[in-house]
């Protein structure tokens, strides 16, 4: 009996320990398209609404490791195009997108959220992520002329895109339990379809788009003189 007692103990204090390195919260934000219907980097007129959730684990002070699902809604039209060349075509769109990633943040000056005392320590700490994901998209298209929406009935269309994101975001640990922060980055996709248009629009180009918000996160299980 004792024998168990102290197996449960030290399978009880892993536990804590594991737990007081995760934290899970929330996204609020906006999202941005470039591509065949918005060639700038960010068409301020095309930004939606964004939101989403993350876990993000305290691998060390400087590396972590996150998991997100996120959800925006982008748009696009050809009177974006300020040339004039489009504007006749008339073609927009617009659709929701659905993203599901995962990131390594790289944190340089991160450092334990904990003194040697057992005192908890506020941190700002910039860092820049990268990772791989998947993104769905299922555009809706409309078109100055009805008889051009026979013209997107391609063949090689798919919903489902991988993603690169990467960029920048700075956190802050506001309570012991409770951190913030401001985050921005770009996904790049594998191919030119996010819009629904490819072969009329630009087939050399690769469709991205844009996360950018405000994260609000809890942390699980920390105790003093443990956690990062």
């Amino acid at each position: 009996m004792k024998k168990l007692s102290i197996l449960f103990f030290l399978l009880l204090s892993a536990s804590v320990y594991s737990q007081q390195k995760l934290e899970i919260g929330g996204f609020l934000g906006f999202a941005n398209y470039q591509g065949d219907l918005a060639p700038k980097p960010i068409e301020i007129s095309e930004t939606k609404l964004s939101f989403g959730a993350f876990a993000r684990y305290h691998l060390t002070p400087k590396i972590k490791l996150r998991a997100n699902g996120y959800t925006g809604f982008i748009s696009g039209s050809d009177f974006n195009d300020n040339s004039g060349g489009l504007k006749e075509r008339g073609w927009s769109f617009e659709s929701q997108i659905f993203e599901l990633s995962a990131v390594a943040e790289y944190h340089p000056l991160g450092k334990y959220r904990m003194s040697d005392t057992g005192i908890f320590q506020h941190q700002l700490s910039p860092y820049v992520f990268a990772g791989v994901g998947m993104v769905h998209s299922q555009p809706t298209i409309t078109t100055a002329k009805p008889e051009d929406i026979g013209l997107f009935a391609e063949n090689d269309f798919k919903p489902t895109h991988l993603s690169i994101p990467f960029g920048l975001g700075i956190r802050y640990d506001l309570f012991e339990l409770v951190s913030v922060g401001l985050e921005g980055g770009w996904r790049f996709t594998n191919n030119d379809y996010l819009d629904g248009v490819k072969y009329l629009g630009n087939p050399d180009g690769r469709d991205l788009y844009l996360f950018v918000g405000a994260t609000m996160s809890f942390f699980f299980g920390a105790i003093k003189g443990f956690d990062f």
